[in-house]
């Protein structure tokens, strides 16, 4: 993706703000006022395609967190986070494609974790580690702390540790989250979260510790820099802004009720000679529109450009369910005083049930700014992902922002209404609506956007490929989960959809996508995928109350034996995700086949004049396809008719070239050829395929 290059501000000796001149010579504080108040006319556009896991993968590794990455003065990256009780660091030498192995920073011993790394290159290229000593034996000999450790060789060997700082021994009573700038005049501030002095409250304040030597000796006793009474200032992230004269870092302040992004501010010369207080004008609220006071919006983290223009991000729950574990990463652009932070952009696309946490940034040489997030989304675990973005028209980046993210989708149409569910994580199943296909509001689901939600009905995790249906005047959702599959019930297509006993349907081994489809003369079947010797599609007649299947029904479709179906010629072929209809008199059964994870993922069908088979494959297979559509991983969806009783096929694609995971949602027309003597020929009509975008 080629990316535009960011807007300049300042141009030989003048300042441009919204096209007035100003001259720079003896214009003083006007010229800063000025500064100050300006606000950024572009957002950061993301390009998927840059999406890498930056940790190492090892089924070792329980998890990897709170990633900090800086550019070298040789332009290599570096990377330190924690990973089970223990810092290390990763080193990249392509601009991040690639990754080295770990080397182990500090390890954990005696009871005590490694936490929440932060990394610095000194202006003689040492480079500096700070991280935070958390006992999980709890003990009074044991205190949380604060530590650093030194490389001289860019990072190949550590030593040199140093401990600042020590704190209570319960956690109540820690200290947290350190992070260090150097001044010009070589002065190293260490900045960390302190609530040791509170040991009868829930405050907490801004800590700061001083070196002057390179981090071989620091001051002894910590200053306080910034503190609300009452609340929590936390987690700051300092910078020098490229005027070489002013400090700001940034905090998650709670003292307007939950956490939101605040700076705290110092020129050189004031250097936190008093603690900037609750209304002191060095404390600012950091975003040019306010978000509500329930929402969460936590740590923040603070870098900027060499064009001038600041990056924030922080965690939130904007749009989402707002607890913390539900966060996402958001990056917002300011002006060069680090103030009217705005043009919101969400760098990592995850389903509504994860998180991305514990978030930083890294600017690269050519202004390449790249989001570094820990999340679980890709994995079953928490892992370190990085993506690239640069300036741009801020526009441009919402509409990225927005696509949609459901995985074997399906569309149910009533009364002039859409409703679009998918596998979208373990809580449940997510529902959008539309009233043309065009324009879908974000998740409508009764509970928190979801139109089933775990502990509502069967299942505790694996929520995968819904079909929902009218019957007998209620709603209907068939679903995948455990890898078994179940049917709930509800008055209206948003839910909640439930059971009243939770409980699968009958049948041998692993069950998965299930389809209901009812014949011209009423009876109720139900085709599904058994994962036996490969994923092999069946077919079962259910009794009238959809109670459950008629086992002495059962009864084998298809599996995947042709060659488009199995490209990478695997010991487990897959044929799944079923959609049946009837034309005139022949049953067309639409399927996709190959393994999802694989780019050749795509759509056929065969056809039967019973509902139950034999079923002859079209030998044109497949319809949908990489090579079709120019899109990987395309499949796994449903037919359905839209208001005009045009037949669209709804599916997922890969979410790049690169990537399989989140899934984007797309649509296509379906259209049917008439043929003498046969089943009419089911075509698919590459040049409306589009893919799918919310509100």
């Amino acid at each position: 993706m080629k990316l535009p290059i960011a807007n300049l501000f300042l141009k030989k000796g003048s300042l441009i703000i919204f096209g007035l001149l100003i001259s720079i010579s003896g214009c003083g504080k006007d010229l800063l006022k000025a500064e100050d108040e300006t606000v950024p006319a572009n957002g950061i556009i993301w390009d998927y395609n840059t999406l890498k896991r930056v940790s190492a993968s090892s089924a070792e590794t329980k998890s990897a967190g709170y990633a900090r990455m800086i550019q070298l003065s040789d332009k290599s990256l570096i990377s330190v986070y924690e990973t089970d009780g223990n810092i290390v660091a990763v080193k990249s030498t392509d601009r991040g494609t690639t990754w080295l192995a770990p080397v182990t920073i500090a390890p954990k011993s005696d009871g005590t974790n490694r936490a929440v790394p932060d990394i610095l290159e000194l202006s003689d290229h040492t480079l500096l580690v700070c991280y935070n000593g958390r006992p999980y034996l709890t003990d009074p000999t044991r205190k949380f702390n604060i530590q650093t450790k030194r490389s001289t060789d860019g990072g190949s060997t550590w030593k040199d540790e140093r401990l600042l700082y020590e704190a209570g021994y319960q956690f109540e009573n820690g200290c947290w989250e350190p992070s260090a700038v150097q001044l010009p005049s070589g002065e190293i501030q260490l900045f960390f979260a302190n609530e040791a002095n509170y040991l009868q409250s829930a405050e907490q304040n801004i800590s700061l510790l001083r070196s002057t030597d390179n981090g071989l000796n620091w001051t002894k006793s910590p200053e306080i820099v910034s503190f609300r009474p009452g609340s929590r200032d936390g987690m700051p992230v300092p910078l020098l802004l490229n005027n070489n004269k002013d400090l700001v870092f940034a905090i998650e302040d709670n003292g307007s009720g939950n956490f939101k992004p605040y700076t705290i501010r110092n020129s050189i010369a004031e250097n936190w000679k008093k603690t900037v207080g609750s209304d002191d004008k060095n404390r600012d609220y950091a975003l040019s529109e306010k978000i509500g006071s329930e929402i969460y919006a936590g740590a923040p983290y603070l870098r900027q450009l060499k064009t001038g223009e600041t990056i924030l991000s922080y965690q939130g729950t904007e749009g989402r369910i707002n607890k913390m574990e539900f966060a996402d990463m958001k990056v917002l652009v300011g002006n060069s005083s680090a103030k009217n932070f705005s043009h919101k952009s969400t760098p990592f696309i995850i389903p509504e049930d994860k998180s991305c946490l514990w978030n930083s940034l890294c600017i690269l040489d050519d202004n390449t700014v790249i989001a570094v997030t820990s999340t679980n989304a890709y994995a079953g675990k928490s892992e370190i992902w990085m993506i690239k973005g640069k300036l741009g028209p801020a526009p441009q980046q919402q509409t990225q922002a927005k696509a949609i993210y459901e995985a074997d989708p399906t569309i149910f149409y009533e009364k002039g209404v859409y409703y679009l569910y998918g596998t979208s994580g373990d809580r449940g199943f997510l529902v959008y609506q539309s009233s043309d296909l065009k324009s879908w509001t974000a998740p409508v689901g009764k509970t928190d956007g979801y139109a089933l939600v775990k502990g509502s009905s069967f299942g505790t995790k694996g929520f995968w490929a819904p079909q929902v249906f009218k019957y007998k005047n209620s709603y209907y959702m068939a679903y995948t989960a455990d890898e078994q599959i179940a049917i709930a019930k509800s008055n209206s297509p948003l839910g909640p959809f439930v059971q009243d006993t939770f409980k699968p349907l009958s049948g041998v081994g692993k069950q998965i996508d299930p389809y209901i489809f009812f014949d011209t003369d009423g009876k109720p079947y139900i085709y599904h995928v058994k994962l036996q010797n490969g994923n092999r599609i069946f077919v079962s007649q259910m009794d009238s109350e959809l109670k459950d299947v008629i086992s002495s029904t059962t009864k084998e479709c298809i599996s995947a034996t042709e060659q488009w179906e199995n490209t990478k010629h695997v010991d487990w072929p897959v044929a799944e995700g079923p959609t049946v209809i009837k034309r005139g008199e022949y049953y067309y059964l639409i399927y996709s086949a190959n393994d999802f994870r694989n780019t050749d993922y795509a759509v056929g069908y065969a056809t039967s004049t019973s509902p139950t088979g034999p079923w002859k494959k079209y030998n044109g297979n497949p319809i949908i396809s990489k090579g079709k559509l120019g899109a990987n991983g395309t499949g796994h969806g449903d037919l359905f008719k839209d208001q005009s009783g045009n037949y669209r096929y709804v599916m997922h694609t890969h979410f790049s070239d690169s990537q399989v995971a989140p899934r984007r949602t797309g649509l296509i027309d379906i259209k049917f050829i008439p043929v003498n003597n046969g089943p009419d020929l089911l075509t698919a009509d590459s040049k409306t395929f589009k893919l799918l975008s919310h509100q």
